[in-house]
């Protein structure tokens, strides 16, 4: 049995990952409904996508079985995002300015802190900034994040996992139904697949949740079954 698990944040400032307070936090709240009105805050959404092996006890997205069927239905999401934006789908780059003509080409060869950025050649300004390693993470790069989430496009990381890689997307658009209809087509018996709202995983304990309460999920996981609604 594997279980996918995608977990999401929606309608995010991300000034938490710039290491700087937003300073309408210190404001009365007469000061900040003001400064809300006259400048408001860019928000993002951001989904991470990791699984679980439970029969062979291996934590980590790329390394299951069903990660082919995964990737082509992430891929898929992301395409008709990118298409219906900006007219255009497909191509994805490296920081480094290397191309790729599709999603799943890609993540061939993908390692852990490595980036893709959706989109066209433009921008090769801002996408060489985006380099990530083992000392060097989104917070220390958070300027080239939103500058290239605010030009439309979407940035996925490899995370580093127990075993392979997790992915890590960020983006302007609220994918989330099309990734809740998206689990729904890939289910099977040896799949499962569940919704986490991402102010509610506080622990290790509650990001692998399916180790001790898989039948009975915390609060705002949900499964995604044939006949699941979007809570």
């Amino acid at each position: 049995m594997e279980i996918l698990k995608i977990i999401y944040e929606h309608d995010m400032t991300l000034e938490h990952l710039s290491g700087h307070d937003d300073p309408r936090n210190r404001m009365t709240d007469r000061e900040q409904t003001l400064a809300s009105f006259l400048t408001p805050q860019k928000t993002y959404n951001r989904y991470y996508f990791t699984g679980t092996n439970l029969d062979e006890n291996r934590f980590g997205l790329s390394p299951m079985h069903a990660w082919p069927v995964v990737r082509k239905m992430i891929g898929g999401i992301l395409n008709d995002a990118a298409a219906e934006s900006s007219g255009a789908g497909g191509d994805w780059h490296r920081p480094d300015g290397t191309h790729h003509n599709s999603f799943s080409e890609g993540l061939e060869g993908l390692r852990p802190y490595d980036v893709l950025i959706s989109g066209d050649t433009s921008d090769q300004d801002i996408r060489s900034k985006l380099i990530l390693d083992d000392r060097t993470g989104i917070r220390e790069r958070f300027e080239p994040l939103t500058a290239l989430l605010d030009r439309g496009h979407s940035v996925i990381i490899a995370e580093k996992a127990h075993h392979g890689y997790d992915l890590h997307l960020f983006c302007r658009d609220n994918l989330y139904e099309p990734l809740f209809q998206g689990c729904k087509d890939i289910l099977s018996p040896e799949l499962r697949c569940f919704t986490i709202n991402g102010k509610r995983v506080n622990s290790e304990r509650h990001f692998y949740f399916e180790t001790w309460s898989l039948d009975r999920p915390p609060h705002g996981f949900q499964e995604v079954t044939p006949d699941a609604r979007i809570r």
